[in-house]
């Protein structure tokens, strides 16, 4: 088989599993249950109420004006909360309503329930094939990523 053609098959397997809306049974989008987590991590990793939007922002790696419009649904279903900093009024974070992390948590299972339907289909022994053959092209990759830095 050509090089080319390898690298194509290759690429679109990677698209297609890229492509699979996953979400589609949850009651939230990919963006908004990474939002989600990510607040909840913060709040839980640092014991503080909340973070700010813009520390989610780049936590999220999307602009700000995005942030402030998925933050605006998420409020409006109640899953999060917004408070003024008492120090600085000019900065406000956010935070998981009860809502917010029954949700999150929800969403969580069902994400477990999805992978292990997929992965009983495919089968214990391939899924240990399948794990070792990404963890050799993850070692190869970097390998080579670091070598086009040198």
């Amino acid at each position: 088989m050509r090089e080319t053609e390898v690298h194509s098959r290759l690429m679109y397997a990677f698209q297609r599993i890229r492509k699979v809306n996953i979400m589609s049974g949850a009651k939230i989008s990919r963006m908004e249950f990474f939002a989600l987590q990510v607040i909840g991590g913060y709040q839980q990793k640092t014991g503080l109420s909340g973070i700010y939007v813009s520390q989610l922002a780049r936590q999220l790696k999307i602009a700000s004006s995005q942030t402030s419009r998925m933050l605006k649904g998420l409020e409006e279903r109640e899953l999060i909360g917004r408070s003024t900093d008492a120090r600085d009024r000019r900065n406000t974070y956010v935070f998981l309503t009860e809502k917010g992390k029954e949700t999150c948590r929800g969403t969580q299972d069902y994400l477990k329930n999805y992978m292990k339907r997929v992965l009983q289909a495919i089968g214990e022994e391939r899924v240990e094939e399948l794990i070792s053959l990404c963890s050799e092209l993850a070692e190869v990759m970097e390998q080579e990523a670091k070598n086009q830095e040198e």
